[in-house]
This record gives C-alpha cells, structure tokens and sequence, in this order.
C-alpha cells in the first residue's frame, strides 16, 4: 500500500516528453525496435534492406514519459532520386529530435581475439559521422545481440564504439528477446524534457490508417516478389471506406511499376502472384484495424518513377509526416 508521503513523492516526478529518432545503416533492425517498443506491429519491418521509404513517428508511452520515435530510413550510398529521398528523410528525421539512437549491428565474432580485432565498417562510420553533424546527442543501440551467445565478446565491442564518439550511452539489445529494453527505456526516459505528453497516450501512430495499409501492401510485395522487384514498387491507395454494417474496410489500391515488363511479373501468370500478395496485405490490414478488409489491387505502369522526383512526390513519397489522410 502507498504512504501518503509516497503518494507525494510520485505526484512530484516531473512527466517528461519528446522526440527520439531512430537511425543507422539498412536492415539493422530500426523497425522491429520501434515495434517492440510500442507493443504493436506498426512499422513495416522484413528481412530486405532499405524496406523504409519514409519516417514514420510511433508513439511509446510509458510511466511518466512518452517518447515519439521517429523510424527513418537507412542511412546509406545514395544513387538514384528514391534513394536520396530516403537518405534525406533519415538526416530530416534526426535533426530536431531529443535523441538520436544510432543502431548498429552486433557483429557475429567466434572468439575474444576476433572481438578485440573488429572495426565497425565504413557505412556505420559514414552514417555515424552523419548524424554528428545534427549536433543532437547519440545513444549507441547494438541491435540483435541475442545472435551473440558469449556475451562477454560485446565488451571490445563496445569499447571500439566508445573510442569514435562520446555517446550518451552504449546499449546492447535484442528486440526479438527484449534483452536490454529495459535499460534503453530507463535510458530514453532521463533524456527526454519535462513535458506534458505531446500525443494523446492511447495513440500509437501519426500517420493516417490508409497510409498503413499501403505500407502492408508494399510489405506483401516484398514477401511476395524477387530479387530487385519489390524496390521498383510502389503503392497509393485510391479509396479507404469504413462500412460500418457489418464492420468492414473497403480498400483501391494501385501498385507502380517503372516498365510494362514488370506488370505481368507483379500479377503472376493466372493473376496467382497478385492474388498471393492481396491475401498477405488483407491479413495485416485486418491485424491492424481489428476489422476484416476487401482489397482491390491494380497494377500501374509509371514509367522511371525512382528517378523522377516529380514523379514521387505525386505518389506521395514527399507528403510530410502527420499530413492529411
């Protein structure tokens, strides 16, 4: 039972509140983080690179504080327009923020002499010297730790990491075991600000419903298409009607390609391909709505979209986050 001087003492602890972007290299884990966080299958997370296109603010709510993470895309070579726009979008994400969490990948070493021997490689540098640049504090998050059955092996690990940056903390993590969440909540938590929470604590997301629903199409295309398919891809979602007798979603969706050669590819021969994709993508709709869906899916040829920025930004990769359904 709580004292009354107990009672006190909690009403006195400031709530504290603000933003967190999470960044690094592609496929080192941002997204199965921010899940894991927020309790909620909420941002597209596969085992394909560079799935993020945008920033996606996920809303994690605990006693006394609430972080607004802000998943970014990998930080990485850019070539094309696509993929400067997702470099960009990640720099964007972590300039203005309270905290950067840069993740890095726990190096797979057999032994102590290959751990003291490891270097991080030059994409983690060039993503780290990056984000030095915003001017913003950096916590070090090693992500998928749980690969590591020697633990003790993270110990040079971490110190190589300490040796090229004054981190605000060095944090080992597996997001699939929740090794290590605890200590990076605690940590997230003394950085932020007093402040009041900035969302509403039963929220989860800014972005609009449909706007998640076209992320689980894009995330079946990947599940569902080969080799550099999925990334020519994209996804508008032309129509979102809430029938409310009986619950119900109905949903128009396009699919962009760049070239007619790809269209059959997407629909598969007998429309087997699209109807595998359609099935996937209805199944996580309905995971995240709680509600069953009809989904429609028709497949556009958008000639050289990725490298017409015009282009993208008519398919909505230039809508800011928190814009309009």
């Amino acid at each position: 039972m709580k004292t009354d001087d107990t009672r006190s003492a909690m009403a006195e602890v400031p709530f504290r509140a603000g933003h967190v972007a999470l960044c690094g290299r592609p496929n080192v884990g941002k997204s199965t983080l921010l899940n894991a966080l927020v309790g909620s299958e909420l941002a597209v997370a596969t085992e394909f690179p560079q799935t993020t296109r945008e920033r996606l603010l996920g809303v994690w709510t605990g006693e006394g504080f609430q972080a607004v993470l802000v998943d970014t895309p990998g930080i990485h070579r850019a070539k094309s327009a696509l993929n400067r726009f997702m470099v960009d979008e990640a720099l964007r994400g972590a300039r203005s923020v309270d905290l950067i969490l840069l993740l890095a990948e726990a190096p797979i070493v057999a032994d102590a002499e290959a751990a003291e021997a490891w270097e991080p490689g030059p994409g983690a540098t060039a993503a780290l010297t990056a984000l030095v640049e915003t001017g913003r504090p950096i916590a070090l998050v090693l992500t998928k730790c749980d690969r590591l059955r020697d633990k003790g092996l993270l110990l040079p690990i971490l110190r190589k990491w300490s040796s090229s940056h004054a981190f605000t903390a060095l944090l080992p993590v597996s997001a699939i075991t929740g090794d290590g969440l605890d200590q990076l909540r605690a940590h997230v938590a003394a950085q932020l600000p007093e402040s009041p929470p900035i969302f509403d604590p039963e929220d989860l997301s800014d972005r609009a419903i449909r706007w998640h629903a076209g992320e689980r199409v894009r995330a079946a295309l990947f599940a569902n298409l080969r080799d550099e398919l999925p990334y020519s891809c994209a996804v508008t979602i032309e129509s979102f009607k809430e029938q409310r007798n009986p619950p119900k979603d109905i949903i128009r969706a396009s699919i962009h390609v760049e070239r007619e050669s790809q269209k059959p590819m997407v629909i598969g021969k007998g429309g087997q391909v699209i109807k595998a994709i359609s099935i996937a993508a209805r199944r996580a709709i309905a995971e995240l709505t709680g509600r069953p869906c009809d989904l429609y899916l028709e497949v556009k040829v958008t000639p050289n979209w990725t490298r017409d920025p015009a282009l993208m930004e008519r398919l909505g990769l230039h809508a800011p986050v928190g814009g309009a359904s």
